[in-house]
């Protein structure tokens, strides 16, 4: 990252707190075929979400959080996501930006999310109180991934569809592939 942090998961690792996360997400109610969102940077929390929302049989969907409300809701409002998995902020170009208020934006206008999981990336602790106004359970990624459950995931069809991507928007509202 910017700070000069360097990550690794080991596979064991990658394993364990995938499993933990798709425990998590079948306690919040997330079945094969739901929609789960994420507002997340490229970090290896991003591939941990990813792969425990496709192991239980969910569709993913991401936008990087340097993209605007209006933009990430063009595409969400179109899969009616269940989960949302969002980051606190991110640093770019050495300054740290805040995007808990785009979350409780996100939030006011999905009405189809019931749980929103928060990545804490910032420095200082996020205000939580803000997101959790927004009606929602709030879950903490950290303590979702910290279990050690079995890896169970489901057997899906080979046609089963993993994630949905958009297209640019270009021509009206960005188009769900």
């Amino acid at each position: 990252s910017e700070r000069g942090e360097l990550q690794q998961i080991s596979w064991p690792e990658l394993r364990r707190q995938v499993a933990s996360l798709a425990a998590a997400l079948r306690g919040m109610g997330v079945q094969r075929g739901d929609r789960v969102c994420a507002f997340l940077p490229n970090t290896p929390h991003t591939i941990v979400a990813m792969l425990a929302v496709a192991s239980v049989g969910a569709i993913w969907s991401v936008c990087s959080p340097d993209m605007g409300p209006l933009a990430v809701l063009d595409r969400f409002r179109q899969i009616e996501p269940k989960v949302l998995i969002g980051v606190d902020g991110y640093v770019y170009g050495g300054v740290e930006h805040d995007r808990m208020p785009v979350l409780s934006e996100l939030l006011a206008e999905l009405p189809s999310v019931q749980h929103m999981v928060l990545l804490r990336y910032r420095d200082e602790a996020a205000d939580a109180a803000m997101l959790a106004a927004a009606g929602r359970t709030l879950h903490d990624f950290a303590a979702l991934t910290a279990g050690d459950t079995p890896f169970a995931p489901e057997w899906l069809p080979f046609d089963h569809p993993l994630w949905v991507v958009y297209s640019s928007g270009t021509t009206g509202l960005p188009k769900p592939i």
